[in-house]
């Protein structure tokens, strides 16, 4: 038997262990060699990760992972779930067949390759034609700075999803170029992003206390689950959330730094960060600060156009991505699983989870599947999130079919309007004084 606190202690390049249906392994040797590269394995070292090894991996991984096992752990820190049900043996197979009968590789997206190439030619012509060549026309030079900010947000819920899920190609180099965009582009953290929203988010979603995109202090600008303690002002959350937030970016910049300090991204342990973690961590705020603030002063740019420039852009950005993620998740139409206080686990199937805890929108609608990144279709990128975003129209179709066949919940607005219109239910009904502990 392996402790836990000997599984956690196991995090590091130097011993890199994890845990798996209750068994225990060491990936130290492994890490190499995984084809999915080492990042993966890193940032999984020291945890349970049964169902994102499961969500990413077949049978075949599973028995080669096998002679790597090292014992039985002892002891768990996060709910487990119950075995996969038919709802989700069916889909998997079904959606394997789907791709091997139309010899489709799932990852493999050629007008992928050319919209990363364009949104980051995208992002340099704007920032030269912002800066190099500034308009005198205040109307134009702002628009500028918004459409610097739309393009931002093309870049991330494209390049920087898709690196986090290496959903694109088969090249962890890849991935990692892609990632570290999110450092130098938008001054995030691509490691810490990876942890809240593929080690924790994408496992536990909506589960409070393990989800780290609906981790909640004790006083918050909002309330968005009814565990939290409710206050008189959150009668008109629905109005002032929603515009706060275009603080999105620079709060998660401020807040990259905490977590960089304790260690921790919400409920989730943060491992330590390797030489280049660090390096590009500490390297894309640099890079952040000085293209988008010192070198345009440096250029003589007045430091009022400055600053509301960035704010333009970064408002933006923020208030695009903040709605495209609340509207899937954070609605009155899904579910908020509990943990049973009994057994410490979740008694939903993790599949019928995913599907309950999200809402899709816009099915079969161009252009709001390009301007989303295909998260329209989020469900289906739950269930499968290391397929390409090209596939995921397909793929919605077996699973709203067999969803049916199974009795499973598959919520589907007519557009994205309707389903921010769930996010702004969910902050009316939760800031009214019934709902309040």
């Amino acid at each position: 038997m392996i402790p836990l606190e000997a599984l956690k202690k196991a995090c590091t390049p130097n011993k890199a262990w994890v845990s798996v249906g209750g068994l225990v392994f060491d990936l130290t040797e492994f890490i190499h060699q995984h084809p999915g590269g080492q990042d993966f394995i890193l940032l999984a070292a020291g945890k349970d990760v049964t169902k994102l090894f499961e969500a990413y991996h077949g049978k075949k991984q599973y028995h080669a992972l096998q002679r790597l096992q090292i014992g039985v752990l002892a002891g768990q820190d996060i709910p487990s779930f119950p075995p996969s049900d038919d709802f989700f043996l069916t889909l998997k197979r079904r959606v394997n067949n789907h791709f091997r009968s139309s010899k489709i590789d799932p990852k493999n997206s050629p007008g992928t390759y050319i919209r990363y190439a364009i949104t980051v030619s995208g992002i340099w012509f704007l920032y030269g034609l912002q800066w190099l060549l500034p308009s005198d026309s205040v109307w134009v030079f702002y628009l500028i700075s918004a459409l610097y900010g739309v393009v931002l947000s093309q870049y991330s819920v494209t390049a920087v999803h898709d690196g986090s899920h290496g959903a694109i190609g088969h090249s962890p180099m890849l991935w990692k170029l892609l990632l570290t965009g999110h450092d130098f582009f938008i001054g995030c953290s691509s490691t810490l992003w990876t942890y809240q929203h593929v080690i924790s988010h994408h496992i536990f979603t909506n589960v409070d206390g393990f989800d780290a995109d609906i981790d909640t202090s004790e006083v918050e600008f909002r309330r968005i689950k009814e565990s939290q303690k409710y206050f008189s002002f959150y009668q008109l959350q629905f109005i002032y959330a929603p515009i706060l937030y275009v603080f999105l970016g620079c709060v998660v910049r401020a807040e990259d730094i905490m977590h960089y300090s304790t260690g921790h991204r919400g409920p989730l342990k943060v491992n330590p960060f390797t030489s280049l973690q660090t390096m590009i961590f500490w390297g894309g705020k640099l890079f952040f600060l000085v293209t988008r603030i010192f070198l345009p002063l440096l250029w003589g740019v007045p430091f009022s156009r400055v600053i509301t420039a960035f704010l333009v852009a970064d408002f933006t950005l923020s208030i695009i991505l903040a709605l495209i993620f609340q509207a899937t998740h954070v609605v009155d139409t899904v579910i908020f699983p509990k943990v049973n206080p009994e057994t410490g686990n979740i008694d939903v199937d993790w599949a019928r989870l995913q599907v309950e805890t999200a809402q899709d929108y816009g099915h079969d609608q161009p252009f709001t599947t390009f301007f989303s990144g295909s998260l329209n279709y989020q469900v289906v990128h739950h269930l499968f999130p290391y397929v390409a975003q090209e596939h995921l129209p397909a793929v919605a179709k077996i699973v709203r079919q067999t969803a049916t066949e199974f009795g499973v919940k598959y919520e589907v607005k007519d557009n994205l309007w309707t389903a921010i219109g769930g996010h702004i239910g969910l902050l009316r009904m939760l800031g009214t004084p019934p709902h309040s502990h």
